[in-house]
Formats: structure tokens, sequence, C-alpha cells
């Protein structure tokens, strides 16, 4: 009995061992790290890069990377993922369904909450770090706003 327990004790350890050699290296962000640039918006730039993707189930990934946008406006409906966001510069102002209007800059930290529907205004280009949380092959549903 003692042996196969500690028989047990070592198969685990050794399966273990064995799934931490197949972890993926650790994945650096910072300001520096280039986006790639999407075709969102004709004369505006949104940029995008995805460095770093770790899936928990078939519909729930953990993604980390950067984006970033020239000067515009946009709507956003539903938002379809919780993200954590690290502001590298910039400035935007986000207006909630009910009006009310938080800005960020660089150095801020903000979570927007999956389901968000409400204004993105990039004042002045920025940059953020993000980690998403949810459905990696969700799309934000948008669009222009023109005051």
């Amino acid at each position: 009995m003692v042996k196969s327990a500690i028989l047990t004790l070592a198969i685990a350890g050794f399966a273990a061992a064995a799934a931490r050699a197949e972890a993926p290296p650790i994945s650096i962000i910072d300001s520096a790290t280039p986006s790639e640039e999407l075709p969102v918006k004709p004369g505006v730039y949104i940029g995008q890069k995805i460095t770093f993707e770790d899936a928990h189930s078939d519909d729930i990934t953990a993604r980390v990377g950067v984006w970033e946008a020239g000067e515009s406006k946009t709507y956003l409906e539903d938002y379809p993922w919780t993200e954590y966001v690290l502001m590298i510069s910039g400035h935007v102002v986000i207006t909630n369904e009910d009006g009310t209007e938080n800005s960020f800059k660089a150095g801020d930290t903000f979570v927007i909450p999956k389901g968000f529907s409400g204004i993105w205004d990039v004042r002045e280009h920025m940059k953020k770090q993000m980690v998403q949380i949810g459905d990696p092959d969700a799309r934000p549903i948008s669009r222009p706003v023109t005051d």
C-alpha cells in the first residue's frame, strides 16, 4: 500500500514536470511592442498585436497584446470580452450608455466589462496593453461616430 502511494506520487510528479516543460515561454509586452495594422477604417490607424494566447476551454481564452489607434470616435456595442487595459500612451475618453465619462491617459488602468456599450473617443493617438478574456473568435460590433 505504501509503495503504491509512493509510486502514484512519483508518477504525478513526473507528469507535473512534463507539463511544466511544455509550458510556453514568458511573453514580454512593453511600450516598444509593435502593432500590426488592421484594415478597419480608411484614414485612421488601428493596429493590434496579440503576443500570447491561452485557451481555458472551447470558448474561453485569455489573449494578451497591444492595441493602438489614431484619433477617432467609435460606438462599441455589446463588447465581446472582459478586458483589462494599461494605457501606454495617448488619451481616450470612454462614455457609457448612461452618459458617464471616464478619461484615461498613460499609466492609467481600467477594465472594460463584457457587454459594455458606449463611445470610445481617442483624442490623442493611443496605445494600450490589454488582457482579453472570452471567445477569441468574437469581434466587437462598432460603428464610427460623427459629431
